[in-house]
């Protein structure tokens, strides 16, 4: 496998994000990193993330996706393409190009190019 992806964030989907973001905020400590009106990214310092949306999620109903980063996501897709199923096929998105897998399990896993411009701004 020439692709070599490495982990980037678990994002939950919840009803408020500005009740969640308090929350993990004031509640558990969590520092942000980056900031939206629709998504909150947690800063970690161990590499991977964790996250919050109040958007539409990739797969209609789902609570919890699980992302993980690659150089280029066109090059990912055409490789995994043959071997894997996909969920959701190469997808431009304002954070960048993404598209969807299935797990033996068969839940849908993400990998992700993200765009040199995002929509959500750096915090600090």
């Amino acid at each position: 496998m020439a692709m070599h992806p490495r982990f980037a964030l678990a994002l939950a989907y919840v009803p408020d994000v500005a009740a969640a973001k308090r929350f993990y905020v004031d509640v558990l400590g969590l520092e942000v990193e980056r900031d939206h009106p629709t998504f909150v990214q947690f800063r970690s310092d161990g590499g991977a993330a964790f996250a919050i949306a109040s958007d539409a999620a990739m797969t209609p109903g789902a609570e919890l996706e699980l992302y993980w980063l690659v150089e280029d996501a066109e090059a990912a897709f055409q490789e995994l393409s043959r071997t894997a199923k996909i969920s959701l096929p190469l997808t431009q998105q304002p954070f960048g190009k993404v598209f969807g897998v299935v797990d033996p399990a068969g839940q849908p896993r993400y990998l992700l190019e993200f765009a040199r411009e995002r929509p959500s701004r750096q915090v600090r």
